[in-house]
């Protein structure tokens, strides 16, 4: 399989090597025309999109690249950067501001009759509860439970399952679909573990313990639904490093609207997976993930 990654013109190099089967184009997102041209000119036959975060620029530049494709004579599939849950969910159950942003993307692909798409849906990323201890290429984040600092902010009782999965796994199950002659779904729901934030505060008492039968607790609050639909959360250290990407009200705003996701069983998935469909990838558990990076530390 050939891999030709787009990137934004003028951006820095790359922070990792590409394989040897990758090749990197720059592309100007605000011109259809020549993002057209682009795309033929390397007979680019799918498009999988992960621009972030979700801004108005960012998206305006993803449904320019929908459009190119549709209009492209060679791109036939299109996978927006959802990777996460299904953003349909009303204000009740997901109050983010920028979900319309999603929305948005995805009528623009509903446009497009000869332009298969799909958007995965894979939960929340594994990767970040490895981290500093697992080689990942996501921005360290460390959602409500700070593996580090040994604190804990965690949205309602703690007890409600959550789906985790590992970004090598979510890629695994995506190049199975690329490689499909299946038509595609509108939604790939992808599970690799369902792990409550109790189990998760549980786990990584018992790893950061420094024997194997006593464990470490860790500094743990709960925040209610209510506080979590009206914005308050309860800061992690863990968070203090991210306010100089993200913005501290946005980011806080993102956390407690996810915190209300993860409650109202945004996160917990119901219906056909993917993993069905390809039985032979075995996604990582969290509990053996956070053993392996976390033991004795």
């Amino acid at each position: 399989m050939i891999v030709t990654l787009l990137t934004m013109s003028g951006q820095p190099e790359l922070p990792f090597k590409a394989p040897t089967n990758v090749q990197c184009l720059a592309a100007t997102y605000d011109n259809v025309d020549s993002l057209i041209k682009l795309l033929e000119a390397n007979d680019i036959h799918t498009v999988i999109s992960t621009m972030n975060p979700p801004t108005p620029e960012v998206h305006a530049a993803q449904d320019n690249l929908i459009r190119a494709a549709a209009q492209s004579a060679t791109v036939k599939r299109f996978v927006p950067s959802d990777w996460g849950i299904d953003f349909a969910a009303d204000d009740e159950h997901l109050p983010l501001s920028w979900k319309a942003l999603k929305r948005q993307s995805f009528a623009e692909l509903e446009k497009q009759p000869n332009l298969g798409f799909t958007t995965f849906d894979n939960g929340y990323f594994m990767d970040y509860f490895g981290m500093p201890h697992y080689q990942s290429y996501m921005t360290p984040e460390m959602p409500f439970v700070d593996m580090s600092a040994l604190k804990a902010a965690i949205p309602g009782s703690g007890d409600d399952l959550v789906t985790w999965t590992l970004t090598r796994d979510v890629a695994k199950f995506v190049r199975k679909m690329v490689e499909s002659d299946d038509p595609w779904p509108k939604r790939s729901q992808i599970v690799g573990d369902s792990v409550s934030f109790n189990e998760i505060v549980q786990l990584a008492e018992q790893a950061r313990g420094r024997l194997l039968l006593i464990g470490t607790k860790f500094d743990v609050v709960h925040d209610s639904l209510e506080d979590l639909r009206a914005g308050k959360i309860s800061e992690i250290p863990a968070y203090l490093p991210l306010y100089e990407i993200f913005p501290k009200e946005m980011l806080l705003e993102m956390m407690a609207g996810l915190g209300v996701a993860m409650i109202t069983g945004v996160f917990a998935f119901k219906g056909e997976l993917i993993n069905d469909k390809f039985p032979d990838i075995q996604p990582a558990k969290l509990r053996d993930f956070i053993k392996t990076h976390w033991q004795g530390k």
